[in-house]
């Protein structure tokens, strides 16, 4: 929201230059000056935290190993889904999309294969896993999950740009050749992802 602050009359008084003595010699006169602006005062983007965590989550375990071109790609991939008609409205809704199930405990599940972000459903943990179980830094885990942070912040922000040019899917090309592959047009090649958009 934008607050604009018109005709902003700013008044300076200018007294004596040098200061005052009692022989006068150093006085001037007061003078007024009357300055006109207009100033225009953004508020800034709020970033939903619980958004930013699910994107930082989806970035972090679909590129934590790869550069930080390869990670603003996933989030890129994340970004385009919603804005797409074709997927949940958000963030949390795109990364959470799944054919859900009720297991033996009663929970509510997604069922194995069977969700938009592999890591999501493939029976894993889902736990970012910042230190050994000592206490020890995982150094390189830790740096991807800041990394993460900050591309999730930076792409609800809008402040970074689509090098994907519009994709909405992408695969390793060094473990899978998906089906839906062909039904899409390969846009680029990053690390060890391929990205498709629609035709």
């Amino acid at each position: 929201m934008m607050k604009v602050i018109r005709n902003l009359t700013l008044t300076f008084l200018l007294a004596f230059v040098v200061g005052w003595n009692a022989y006068g010699i150093y006085a001037v006169k007061p003078e007024v000056i009357s300055v006109e602006q207009t100033v225009t005062i953004s508020e800034p983007n709020v970033v939903d935290i619980n958004q930013m965590h699910c994107l930082a989550t989806n970035i972090y375990h679909e590129a934590r190993g790869e550069s930080f071109a390869g990670k603003v790609a996933v989030a890129n991939v994340t970004h385009n889904r919603v804005d797409s008609t074709k997927y949940p409205n958000t963030y949390c809704g795109v990364v959470y999309q799944a054919q859900m199930y009720v297991n033996w405990r009663g929970n509510e599940v997604p069922a194995r294969h069977k969700c938009q972000f592999s890591w999501y459903c493939d029976g894993k943990s889902d736990d970012i896993i910042l230190k050994t179980a000592d206490g020890k830094i995982i150094k390189s885990h830790m740096l991807a999950w800041e990394e993460s942070l900050q591309i999730a912040t930076q792409m609800i922000e809008g402040n970074l740009p689509d090098i994907t040019d519009g994709a909405t899917h992408y695969f390793n090309h060094n473990i899978a050749q998906p089906y839906w592959a062909n039904h899409y047009v390969q846009v680029v090649q990053i690390d060890n992802h391929t990205f498709h958009k629609s035709q």
